[in-house]
C-alpha cells in the first residue's frame, strides 16, 4: 500500500466528529485515564486477559493469591478489602502475562515493533495464562471440590432407596489444557511461516536486484561494444556472439 493510501486511510479512521465532540466534553483527568487504558490495552494482554479483582470474599483462587497470610497453623488471613487492587487485574495473572510476555519477546527474538509477531507473542502469553487458571483449579477443586484428582462425577439418576448412581469421567479442564496445548503447537507454527514468508520475499527482493544490475551491466557492455566498432555497424551484438 502506498504513503498516499496508508494516509488516507489514518485520515478515514479517525474522521469522527461526533466521536471527537464526546471526547471534547470529557474532564482533562477522566480523557487522561482513557488515554492511558486504550495504550495499556495497545501494548499487550496484560492489561485485559487478567481476571479482576473483587476482593477475598469473592476470589475463587483466594488459596494462591500472594497477598494473603496465613498464622502458624496455615490459616487464611485475608485481611480487609483495602489490603487488595479491588476492581484492578488481578496481581497474580497480571504479573505472569508480563513476564510471559518478556519471555517470549527474548527467546523468540522478536521485534517489539513488529505487530504481526507481537500479537502472536500476545497469544502465547494469553494461552500461558489460561492454563495457569486450568492448573489452579486441578489444584484445590472446582467451586463443587471437584479435579484434584482430574475427575468429575455426575450424578446420573436415583434408585427407588434414594441411592444416587454416579458417572466418573475426566474433569473438562484436563480437555481444555490439552487444547491450549495445541493452540499453542498452532501459534509457533504461524510465527514459523510468517518468518519463512518474510525470508522468501527478502530473497526474492535481493534476486531482483541482482538481475536488474545484471541486465544493467549487460546494457552498459554492449553500448561500449557499439562505440568501438570499428566499421561503425549498428549491428546488435549479443553477448554470446562469437
Amino acid at each position: 500500500m502506498s504513503e498516499e493510501k496508508q494516509l488516507a486511510l489514518f485520515q478515514e479512521l479517525s474522521n469522527d466528529t461526533a466521536y471527537d465532540k464526546y471526547l471534547a466534553k470529557l474532564s482533562p483527568e477522566k480523557l487522561r485515564r482513557v488515554q492511558g487504558r486504550i495504550t495499556a490495552y495497545k501494548t499487550g494482554v496484560y492489561a485485559s486477559a487478567p481476571i479482576l479483582c473483587f476482593g477475598p470474599k469473592k476470589c475463587p483462587f483466594l488459596d494462591k493469591c500472594p497477598l494473603v497470610e496465613r498464622d502458624a497453623q496455615g490459616k487464611l488471613n485475608a485481611g480487609d478489602d483495602s489490603d487488595y487492587p479491588i476492581g484492578f487485574e488481578c496481581l497474580m495473572e497480571r504479573s505472569l502475562v508480563e513476564q510471559k510476555t518478556i519471555d517470549y519477546v527474548q527467546y523468540l527474538d522478536v521485534d517489539p515493533t513488529n505487530p504481526v509477531e507481537m500479537s502472536i507473542v500476545n497469544e502465547l502469553a494469553l494461552i500461558d495464562l489460561y492454563k495457569n487458571r486450568c492448573l489452579l483449579v486441578l489444584s484445590q477443586g472446582d467451586k463443587n471440590g471437584e479435579g484434584r484428582d482430574f475427575l468429575i462425577r455426575d450424578v446420573v439418576a436415583f434408585n427407588e432407596n434414594g441411592d444416587r448412581a454416579e458417572n466418573t469421567k475426566l474433569h473438562p479442564v484436563i480437555d481444555m489444557i490439552d487444547r491450549l496445548e495445541k493452540r499453542r503447537e498452532r501459534w509457533l507454527e504461524r510465527l514459523v511461516e510468517t518468518r519463512d514468508s518474510k525470508a522468501k520475499m527478502l530473497a526474492k527482493m535481493q534476486d531482483n536486484k541482482t538481475q536488474s544490475r545484471v541486465l544493467e551491466e549487460i546494457s552498459m557492455l554492449r553500448e561500449a561494444l557499439y562505440s568501438v566498432d570499428a566499421g561503425g555497424s549498428k549491428h546488435e551484438i549479443l553477448i554470446d556472439e562469437e
